[in-house]
C-alpha cells in the first residue's frame, strides 16, 4: 500500500517529496482524479519531482501510484455503500437499517441540485397558502412539515387523498399558492396527478421522491431526490424527514425575525398547554381523594 510506502521513507524525504507526500496521506479522495502537473501544482512542486517520487516508492511511474490510490478510494466507496449481510438479529437489522440510511443521505447529499432546492425554499417563503399531499405511508412526514410552516406563520394545510377532494381545493387554487407532494414509491399516482393539476395552472410545484421514476417526479416542477433504498421490506423514510427538516430550517432562515417571534410564542403556548394539563391532573387527583378509593395492591 502507498500510505505503508510513504510512513517507510517518510523521515528521509526531502521537503518538496514531503509536501507531496503530505498531499497524498491527507487528500488522497482529491489526488486520486488528478494527473501528476495537479499534484505537482496542489503540492508547489514541479511536475518532474513528483513522477520521481512515485518511482521513489517503487512504482514504476505516477499512473500506477495513482491507481493504487484510486484502489483506495473505491474500498472507501464500498465501506460507505455496500448493505450489511447475513445478521439477521435484531441488532444485525438495525446495524443494516441505519447504514442504508447513512447512504441515502450520503448520495441525496451527492446529487441534490443547489438550484433547484433553492427553487423550492424561494417558493415556500413566497407562497400565501401551502399545499401538502403524499401517499399513505409517508403522508405523516408531509403533516409534520405543514405544522412546522403554520409555526413560522405559513397557511399550510393538508390535501385530501381522495380524488373529489383533491378537485375541490385544485378549483381554488391561487397562483400564489404552493403544493408539495411526497411520494416514496410507484403506488402515489394521486400525487402525480394534483401535481400535474397545479403545475399546469401555473402554481410552484415541489416533488419529494424516492426515485426519478415516481410519478410526482416528473409532474413536479422542483423535484427533490430523497432515496428510499432499504436493507429490508419496507421503503426507508428516513431521507424524506431529513429533506423536510432542512425545508423548513431553510424557509425559517429567510423569514428572520417573523420566524423566531413565531417560535417564541409556540413555546408560551406549549408552556400554557403544560401549565392547563397540570391543574387537571391535579384536579383529578383531588377528586379521587376525595371519594376515598384504596389504591391498588
Amino acid at each position: 500500500m502507498y500510505q505503508e510506502r510513504i510512513r517507510d521513507i517518510y523521515e528521509h524525504l526531502s521537503p518538496g517529496y514531503r509536501r507531496i507526500a503530505d498531499f497524498l496521506l491527507k487528500d488522497y479522495q482529491q489526488a486520486a482524479f488528478m494527473t501528476a502537473a495537479e499534484v505537482g501544482r496542489a503540492s508547489a512542486v514541479d511536475t518532474t519531482l513528483v513522477v520521481r517520487f512515485a518511482q521513489r516508492l517503487g512504482y514504476p511511474g505516477f499512473p500506477e501510484l495513482i491507481d493504487e490510490i484510486q484502489d483506495d478510494v473505491k474500498r472507501d466507496l464500498r465501506g460507505v455503500y455496500a448493505p450489511a449481510e447475513g445478521d439477521d438479529s435484531p441488532m444485525g437489522i438495525l446495524r443494516s437499517s441505519l447504514a442504508q440510511d447513512r447512504n441515502n443521505l450520503e448520495y441525496m447529499l451527492l446529487h441534490m441540485d443547489e438550484e433547484t432546492f433553492a427553487g423550492a425554499v424561494e417558493a415556500l417563503s413566497n407562497a400565501t397558502r401551502i399545499y401538502i399531499t403524499g401517499e399513505a405511508n409517508v403522508i405523516y412526514i408531509g403533516e409534520a412539515l405543514a405544522t412546522r410552516l403554520a409555526v413560522l406563520g405559513y397557511d399550510a394545510h393538508i390535501l385530501p387523498t381522495e380524488p373529489a377532494g383533491q378537485a375541490a381545493i385544485a378549483a381554488i387554487f391561487r397562483p400564489t399558492d404552493v403544493v408539495v407532494g411526497f411520494g416514496a414509491t410507484l403506488m402515489s399516482p394521486s400525487v402525480g396527478a394534483i401535481l400535474r393539476v397545479a403545475r399546469k395552472a401555473g402554481i410552484p410545484t415541489i416533488g419529494i421522491v424516492g426515485s426519478y421514476t415516481n410519478p410526482a417526479a416528473s409532474a413536479a416542477k422542483y423535484t427533490l431526490l430523497a432515496p428510499t433504498l432499504t436493507s429490508g421490506l419496507m421503503p426507508s423514510w428516513t431521507a424524506m424527514a431529513a429533506v423536510a427538516h432542512a425545508l423548513s430550517q431553510a424557509v425559517a432562515a429567510t423569514r428572520g425575525e417573523p420566524s423566531a417571534d413565531w417560535a417564541l410564542r409556540t413555546n408560551q403556548m406549549l408552556d400554557s398547554y403544560t401549565e392547563a394539563w397540570r391543574t387537571v391532573a391535579d384536579n383529578v387527583r383531588d377528586s379521587i381523594a376525595d371519594y376515598n378509593i384504596p389504591p391498588p395492591r
